[in-house]
């Protein structure tokens, strides 16, 4: 009597168990028709057949890996329950049989796979491109839902609310409020940049505010962040900032800096003092007398003072 292990698996965890409850039911009827015995079964709940990064598709790997000299077939529903990447599909299937001696079956669909006859072949590659195509295009219907939520409805449809806001809420009702505290952050970060602050500073002082993020572009990110201006769209949530100081951070942000200017105790102005030529005056302790200072502009011509 020849054996059997099948994979059952639904994308979204919102989905009825039915699902797999249906899969379970014509799984068992195929069993039953052939006369074929059911070793295992390997059940991803909730889980996307866009990679095979799946945990019982994991264990269900191990398990082909010590017992395949005792198992003749791997059942699926339909072949996009076993994944919905062609590519990656057809590798997978090509490995289950020259290597485990495994013929993939898909009992909805009819096809008992055979890598090495052209019509089977065939057939479950284009079931599998089906497949593929059907995800391409709900991923679009995906992003136009999302672009209409943001375009016409004017939400925040994302799942972390940026630093200064919170989410209030549910679905469709969900809204950003501000957090006050954080949003005097915000509006700091903005008001230091358009004075012309170094950023290492306005990270450093934007910390001890209460700034949690530490990364090296956090403060790019916000500045970058049209949600404080309202949105690209229209929103529905009140700005931290007003657009007209966005633009004109926006459009800083785009003018390469030529030099870091680098605040010294020891020299106040370098960075400030500009040479006739227009170049920054950069400085150093001068070695012959500490208590003059050698400035040199960024093209490398001296300069000293005392």
């Amino acid at each position: 009597m020849k054996r059997a292990i099948r994979y059952l698996r639904f994308s979204q965890l919102g989905q009825s168990n039915g699902s797999i409850e249906r899969q379970e039911l014509y799984t068992d009827q195929w069993l039953k028709f052939n006369n074929v015995e059911l070793v295992d079964t390997f059940t991803d709940r909730g889980t996307s057949a866009r990679t095979f990064d799946r945990p019982d598709f994991i264990k269900l790997r191990e398990f082909i890996t010590k017992h395949h000299r005792t198992v003749d077939y791997f059942l699926v529903d339909q072949l996009d329950r076993f994944s919905r990447d062609t590519g990656e599909a057809m590798s997978m299937v090509k490995l289950l049989q020259q290597k485990y001696s495994l013929q993939v079956v898909s009992v909805t669909e009819g096809i008992t796979f055979d890598y090495d006859t052209p019509g089977s072949f065939f057939r479950a590659g284009l079931q599998l491109l089906l497949a593929e195509e059907d995800n391409i295009n709900r991923s679009i219907k995906v992003k136009g839902g999302i672009y209409t939520a943001k375009a016409k409805e004017g939400r925040f449809v994302y799942k972390n609310a940026p630093f200064g806001y919170r989410k209030q809420g549910e679905r469709k009702e969900r809204r950003l409020v501000i957090e006050e505290t954080e949003a005097k952050i915000v509006r700091f970060i903005y008001d230091a940049y358009l004075r012309d602050t170094p950023l290492y500073l306005i990270k450093e002082q934007a910390q001890r505010l209460g700034f949690p993020t530490k990364g090296n572009m956090a403060i790019e990110r916000v500045l970058k962040n049209p949600t404080y201006a309202g949105g690209l769209f229209e929103a529905i949530h009140e700005p931290i900032i007003d657009k007209t100081t966005w633009m004109m951070v926006q459009e800083k942000m785009k003018r390469p800096e030529k030099t870091r200017t680098v605040i010294d105790d020891e020299i106040p102005l370098r960075g400030v003092l500009k040479c006739h030529c227009g170049n920054p005056l950069s400085g150093a302790p001068s070695r012959a007398n500490r208590a003059s200072i050698s400035i040199t502009t960024s093209a490398g011509t001296p300069s000293t003072t005392t």
